[in-house]
């Protein structure tokens, strides 16, 4: 009697399985110059959210939608240039708007005949993300550095609001939520006007002073529960409001401002002013329509930077989206 197991599967097992498969599948035509893909199974069309009429004869820049100035994206097609295996991690666009975290590994494969496939494995792994960025870890596919060391500070110790290291890691995070959730992002940002000149009079000690007075005023402004407010660099603040109402986030900074002004503290030596006044830069945007959080802050920073220039208790509102240059 022969006992000799046949390694091959059933005629069609295979089809079935990859169809039945619980993690999307894709196959991509390999000859194409564009990668095109040939193939998806039903649960790639639930994860991305597009129908298979859709996909397939597209590429996989679907998926990002206008969102193409990621650094993972070039670390795929320089792999598939090579022909190599490679796993990325992509911000991804359903046709909604909603974005999610598309984990996502092709393997190159050479049929009977030579021809070249890529075979891409995707999972959503979007919870996992955001509870990494909740604990402070970072990935490189994010090009920001690691921190070494058992323990990473989040508090400013000058003031106790937050530092700028967890700033950034709240705004990533909120981005990203707000993202999926399409509600509005809203990040102020306040500087003090002619500080140095402050410094210069009082000195550094009282200077230390002045700035916890400050970060008092923008703390106590932001208490709910998803508000976060940060001091970033040496004499600016931030802070960051999901969902607020569009007519409400203009009062809302004019009162920090106003609170500042309302201390009373004596700087004789600035221009215009004879007290310590704040400006205040809010930008809201819809994330996943706006290019980028770190764009987002970059350009508060630079509208802070040009509304000083016009004097003192600069107030700027307006929406967050690509400048015209």
């Amino acid at each position: 009697m022969n006992n000799v197991m046949n390694d091959q599967l059933p005629d069609g097992l295979a089809a079935y399985a990859l169809q039945a498969a619980e993690y999307g599948m894709v196959v991509i035509d390999g000859e194409d110059p564009e990668h095109r893909i040939s193939w998806v199974n039903p649960a790639f069309e639930k994860l991305s959210g597009f129908e298979r009429i859709e996909l397939v004869g597209n590429t996989l820049r679907i998926l990002q939608g206008g969102d193409l100035e990621q650094a993972a994206i070039g670390e795929l097609h320089k792999a598939m240039e090579d022909e190599r295996a490679c796993s990325v991690l992509l911000r991804s666009h359903r046709p909604d708007g909603a974005v999610y975290w598309n984990a996502l590994r092709v393997t190159p494969w050479r049929d009977d005949l030579g021809k070249r496939w890529w075979i891409g494995y995707a999972r959503d792994i979007s919870a996992q993300r955001e509870m990494e960025i909740m604990l402070g870890r970072r990935s490189d596919e994010l090009d920001i550095p690691r921190h070494r060391g058992s323990e990473i500070e989040t508090v400013d110790r000058l003031t106790g609001l937050q530092n700028e290291h967890s700033f950034e890691l709240a705004l990533e995070l909120s981005w990203f939520s707000c993202a999926r959730d399409r509600r509005p992002l809203s990040l102020f940002l306040f500087a003090p006007d002619f500080f140095d000149m402050y410094v210069e009079t009082f000195g550094r000690v009282a200077g230390d002073s002045c700035l916890r007075m400050l970060a008092r005023s923008v703390g106590a402004a932001f208490r709910r529960a998803s508000d976060v407010a940060a001091r970033l660099g040496e004499a600016e603040f931030a802070a960051l409001g999901t969902g607020m109402e569009q007519d409400l986030i203009e009062s809302h900074a004019r009162r920090v401002c106003e609170r500042v002004r309302a201390l009373a503290i004596r700087n004789p030596h600035a221009p215009m002013t004879r007290v310590l006044t704040l400006s205040a830069v809010v930008l809201t945007g819809q994330p996943g329509q706006a290019p980028d959080w770190r764009e987002l802050l970059a350009q508060a920073r630079r509208t802070m930077a040009t509304a000083q220039l016009g004097g003192t208790q600069q107030l700027v509102v307006q929406d967050y989206g690509p400048e015209v240059g």
